[in-house]
C-alpha cells in the first residue's frame, strides 16, 4: 500500500467526520474523485490500525470491504484514500451513502437480502482474521448496485486509544466489549461483531434496538444524519443497562418457517453470553445459506402419497365401469338394434378404462419408487451415521490432547470452545440414547461415555468430570483393553486432579493418588515408556505444589527435584521438544519459591538462574511470544529482589535492567497487559531501594512515585487483581519508610497505614491468582513492625503497641505451620521486644 502523497492531492470541502477523524472530498492525480480520511491520532490505536488493514490488503481487498487505495501511518498524522460512492468530479457537494441515512425507512422488502449481505462482508473480514470492533450503520456504505461495503474497522472502543468520545457505535457493542475494550487483542472481537451484526440486523427488521430502546433512541443519530453531537456516555452504565434485559422478543410474529429460523439465528447474535453466540460471522453467514424454506420439500414428500390414493381411486372406478359393462351385456338380449350401438360405445369405455388403469398402474409404479428411493436415502444416512460414529472416536482423541495441552504455547485457542464442547456433548448423548438397546454396540457406547467424560474435563467441571469417568471405566471394565486405552483413562485421572488443583478443591489430594497408581499400573511395554515417565513427571510437578501450599516444603522440594530429573532425562531423549523446556522452567521456578520459603536464598537463585536458562531457549526458538517473555522478565525481577536481600547490589542491577528491558519491548505490543505493568512498578520500588541504599534521595523519591503511578492506574481499570494491590501496598510502604528518614514522622505513619489496610482487605478475601496468604502474612507482620517503631518514634505510645502486638500475632500464626522457621521465631522474638521495651 503506498503512501498518501497529500500534495498530489486536490482537496474539497469536508463531507463528514466522527469521533476518529474527518472525511474530505478529494480528486487525485488522474481526475478521479476520492474520499480523504484524516484520523485524530489519539482517537486511534495506530500500530493496530495498519496491522489490521495490511491484514484485509493481503490477497486482494475482500468483497463487501470498503477498499483502501493508498494510506499513510506517520507519527504526525495517518489518513486513508477511499472510493468516493456516488460522486463524480463536478459534484463538489457530494456525500457520502450510508446505511445510517436510510435504516430509518426500514423494514422494507429487501430487508433479508441487505442482512444477508452485511453477513458475507462480515465473514470475509473474520475469514482474513480481523474483527470490525466498530460496526454500527454509519460505517456501512451502500454502492450503486445496493451491495455494502464495510468500513472504519479498528478503531473507536479499541485497546490502547488514548482519547475516546462517543459515537453511537456503543448503541451496538455487547457488555463485554463495553467493560473491557482490551479483548479485541485476545481475539474476543468476532464475538463482538457477530452481536453487533445481531442488533443492525434487528433494527433492520423492526425499526427498533433490540434492548433499551427507548433509551437508545435518545441518543442515536436523527434520519438522514451521521452523528449526533454533544452527547456524553457512560459506557458502564450501558453496559448495565444491556444486562439488566437478558432477553429479547420480537414485536410481530413471524410470517414463515423460513422467517422463524433467520429469527432465531439473529436471537443466537444478541445473547449476553458471549459463549452462546457463534464464534464468528464465518459461522453466522453459512447457518443463512444453510436455512432452507421447508414448506416447498413437504409438498414434494405428499406427492407419492396423493399418487397412491389416485391409483386406488382409478381401480374402483375400472371395477364400477365393468360391472357397468356386464349390465350392458345382458340388455343385448332385448334389443339386437341398439346391439352394435352399445358394443362400440362398450368398446371405447373399455379402451378409455384401459387406458385409466394403466395410467394407475404407472402412478403407483411411481409412488414405488419413491418409496424405493426414500428407503435409500434412509440407508444412506443409517450409512452416514456410522460412519459419523467411527470419526468420534478420533474427534474425541483431539478433545483430549487439546484439554490437556490447556495453556500450551505451541497450541493455537480451540475457538469457540463452549460452544463446539456443547455441540459434542449434545451429540455423543444423543447416541447413548437412541443405541442403548443395541448390544452390538457395547464397546462405542463405553467409548463414548468416556468421550463424554472428556468433554466434562475439558469444560472445566470437576464434579461431572468424576462422575462421567467412573461411568467409563465400569463400562470398559469388561472389555478387553490395550496400553493406549489405559493411558488414555490414566490421563483423564491425571486431569481431574489438576482441574480440582486449579480449583482449590479439597478432593485433589486423593484424585492425585488414584492417577499415580494408574499411571504406575500400565507396562512401559504397553505403551509409550516416554510419554509415561513425561506424565509422572507432571504429576510430580503439581502434587508438589499442593504439598507446598499445605506446608510441607521438604516433601515438596523432593518431589520437585525428582520430576526436574525426569524432565532433564527426557529432554536428553527429545532435546527439541519446546514443552519439555516450558515444563523444566516451571519445575525450577516452583522449586525457588519453596526455597525462599525456607530460607535458602542462594540455593533459590541458582535454581531461578537455571530457569532463565531454559526460558531463554524458549524465546530464542519464538521471539514472539509474550507469555515467555513475560515469564523471563518475571524470573529476573524475582532474582533482582533476592540479590538485593542478600546484599549483592550489582547482582541486583544487572537482574533489573534484564527484566526491564524485556517488559519494555513487551510493554511497546501489549501496553495493557496488567502483569507486565505491575512487575515493571516492582523493578522501579526495586531500583529506587537501591538509589536511595546509595544516597540518590531524589531519584529513589522519583522512582517510587512513578511505580505508584503505574500501579494505582492499573488498579483502576482491574479493580479485582490481587497481584496488583499487594505490589502497589510494598510501594506505598517502601515510600513511607523513606519518607521517614528524611523526617516526615506523619506522612510516614500515614502511608504505611494505608498500605497495612490494603493488605488486610487482601489477607480478609484472598484471590486464586494473587499472594499466597502465608506471604500476605509474612508481608503484614514485617508492615506492621515498621509501622510499629514509626509510632514509638513519633510517642504514639498505645498505637505502637497494637502495632507490636498484632506483628507478634502474625508471626505467632506463621509458625503454626513452620515450627523450625529460624525467620519466623526471630520476627516473634523481636515484636515481643519492642513490646517489653514499651510496656
Amino acid at each position: 500500500m503506498e503512501g498518501t502523497h497529500l500534495n498530489r492531492l486536490q482537496l474539497g470541502k469536508k463531507i463528514g467526520g466522527g469521533g476518529c477523524g474527518s472525511v474530505f472530498q478529494a480528486i487525485d492525480e488522474g481526475g478521479k474523485p476520492v474520499a480523504l480520511k484524516v484520523f485524530d491520532q489519539k482517537a486511534i490505536s495506530r500500530d493496530l490500525l495498519q496491522r489490521m488493514t495490511a491484514r484485509l490488503e493481503v490477497g486482494g481487498w475482500p468483497d463487501g470491504v470498503m477498499p483502501i487505495s493508498s494510506a499513510e501511518y506517520g507519527e504526525a498524522q495517518t489518513s486513508w484514500v477511499m472510493p468516493l460512492l456516488g460522486a463524480i468530479a463536478a459534484e463538489e457537494d457530494a456525500k457520502l451513502y450510508s446505511l445510517q441515512q436510510v435504516i430509518h425507512d426500514y423494514p422494507k422488502e429487501d430487508a433479508w437480502k441487505l442482512i444477508k449481505s452485511l453477513a458475507q462482508a462480515l465473514a470475509a473480514m473474520h475469514q482474513r482474521r480481523v474483527a470490525h470492533g466498530n460496526l454500527k450503520p454509519g460505517n456501512v456504505f451502500l454502492n450503486e448496485s445496493g451491495g455494502v461495503l464495510i468500513s472504519d474497522w479498528a478503531m473507536g472502543n479499541m485497546p490502547g486509544v488514548q482519547h475516546f468520545t462517543f459515537t453511537d457505535a456503543v448503541l451496538y457493542q455487547p457488555p463485554e466489549q463495553l467493560q473491557d475494550p482490551a479483548g479485541y487483542l485476545m481475539e474476543a472481537g468476532y464475538r463482538w461483531d457477530v452481536f453487533s451484526f445481531g442488533v443492525i440486523a434487528y433494527r433492520i427488521l423492526t425499526g427498533q434496538f433490540p434492548r433499551s430502546h427507548d433509551t437508545f433512541n435518545l441518543v442515536v443519530p436523527l434520519p438522514g444524519e451521521t452523528r449526533r453531537e454533544g452527547i456524553q456516555a457512560d459506557l458502564t452504565k450501558v453496559s448495565r443497562n444491556l444486562e439488566s434485559q437478558p432477553q429479547t422478543s420480537w414485536p410481530a410474529p413471524c410470517g414463515s418457517e423460513l422467517e422463524t429460523k433467520q429469527r432465531e439465528l439473529i436471537d443466537q447474535c444478541l445473547d449476553l453470553d458471549p459463549a452462546k453466540r457463534p464464534y464468528s460471522m464465518m459461522e453466522v453467514a453459512r447457518d443463512f445459506d444453510e436455512i432452507k424454506d421447508t414448506s416447498q420439500s413437504d409438498a414434494l414428500l405428499d406427492q407419492p402419497r396423493e399418487t397412491e390414493k389416485k391409483a386406488k381411486s382409478f381401480l374402483w372406478i375400472a371395477l364400477l365401469s365393468i360391472a357397468a359393462a356386464v349390465g350392458i351385456g345382458g340388455l343385448w338380449q332385448y334389443s339386437n338394434q341398439r346391439q352394435k350401438i352399445i358394443l362400440s360405445e362398450q368398446e371405447t369405455k373399455n379402451l378409455t378404462l384401459q387406458a385409466e388403469l394403466n395410467q394407475a398402474k404407472e402412478a403407483e409404479k411411481f409412488a414405488e419408487d419413491q418409496v424405493l428411493k426414500t428407503n435409500t436415502a434412509l440407508e444412506y444416512e443409517k450409512d452416514l451415521s456410522i460412519s459419523r460414529l467411527e470419526a468420534s472416536r478420533s474427534i474425541g482423541d483431539h478433545l483430549f490432547a487439546w484439554a490437556m495441552e490447556k495453556g500450551n504455547r505451541r497450541l493455537p485457542p480451540l475457538d469457540g470452545r463452549e460452544l463446539r464442547l456443547k455441540r459434542l456433548e449434545r451429540y455423543f448423548e444423543d447416541f447413548l440414547s437412541r443405541t442403548s438397546e443395541i448390544q452390538d454396540l457395547t464397546d462405542e457406547r463405553a467409548n463414548v461415555r468416556l468421550q463424554l467424560s472428556e468433554i466434562a474435563l475439558a469444560g472445566d467441571d470437576p464434579a461431572l468430570a468424576a462422575s462421567r469417568l467412573q461411568e467409563a471405566m465400569v463400562a470398559w471394565k469388561d472389555l478387553p483393553m490395550d496400553g493406549e486405552l489405559r493411558l488414555r483413562l490414566a490421563k483423564n485421572s491425571l486431569l481431574l486432579a489438576l482441574l480440582r488443583q486449579s480449583l482449590a478443591q479439597p478432593e485433589a489430594k486423593n484424585d492425585f493418588i488414584v492417577a499415580r497408581d494408574a499411571l504406575q499400573a500400565i507396562p512401559e511395554s504397553e505403551g509409550d515408556g516416554v510419554r509415561l515417565a513425561q506424565l509422572l513427571a507432571v504429576l510430580d510437578f503439581h502434587e508438589a505444589k499442593l504439598f507446598a501450599a499445605n506446608g510441607e516444603d521438604a516433601k515438596a522440594l523432593s518431589q520437585l527435584l525428582r520430576a526436574t530429573k525426569s524432565l532433564n532425562k527426557i529432554a536428553d531423549l527429545q532435546p527439541d521438544l519446546a514443552i519439555l523446556r516450558s515444563e523444566l522452567a516451571a519445575c525450577y521456578l516452583s522449586s525457588a519459591t519453596i526455597l525462599e520459603g525456607m530460607g535458602s536464598l542462594g540455593d533459590a537463585r541458582e535454581v531461578r538462574a537455571l530457569a532463565t536458562t531454559e526460558l531463554s531457549k524458549l524465546l530464542n526458538e519464538d521471539p514472539t511470544n509474550y507469555a515467555i517473555r513475560l515469564e523471563l522478565a518475571g524470573s529476573y525481577t524475582a532474582m533482582a529482589e533476592s540479590a538485593t536481600l542478600s546484599g549483592d547490589i550489582a547482582a541486583a542491577e544487572n537482574n533489573a535492567n534484564l527484566a526491564m528491558a524485556l517488559l519494555d519491548e513487551l510493554l511497546v505490543s501489549q501496553p495493557d497487559n496488567v502483569q507486565a505493568v505491575a512487575r515493571k512498578a516492582t523493578l522501579l520500588g526495586l531500583r529506587a531501594g537501591v538509589l536511595r541504599d546509595k544516597g540518590f534521595a531524589e531519584e529513589a523519591m522519583n522512582g517510587y512515585n512513578e511505580g505508584i503511578r503505574i500501579l494505582q492506574a492499573a488498579k483502576a481499570s482491574t479493580p479485582q487483581n490481587a497481584m496488583v494491590s499487594f505490589r502497589l501496598a510494598m510501594l506505598w510502604w517502601q515510600k513511607g519508610r523513606m519518607i521517614g528518614i528524611s523526617g516526615d514522622r506523619s506522612g510516614e505513619i500515614a502511608l504505611i497505614q494505608k498500605a497495612r489496610d490494603l493488605l488486610g482487605k487482601l489477607e480478609a478475601d484472598p484471590s486464586l491468582m494473587g499472594p499466597r496468604p502465608e506471604q500476605l502474612q509474612n508481608s503484614g507482620a514485617y508492615l506492621l513492625g515498621d509501622l510499629g517503631h514509626a509510632l514509638q518514634l513519633d510517642n504514639q505510645k498505645e498505637e505502637a503497641i497494637k502495632a507490636f502486638s498484632d506483628a507478634a500475632a502474625l508471626w505467632e500464626n506463621m509458625l503454626v505451620s513452620r515450627p523450625l522457621s529460624e525467620e519466623y521465631s526471630e520476627g516473634l522474638a523481636w515484636s515481643l521486644q519492642r513490646l517489653k521495651d514499651l510496656k
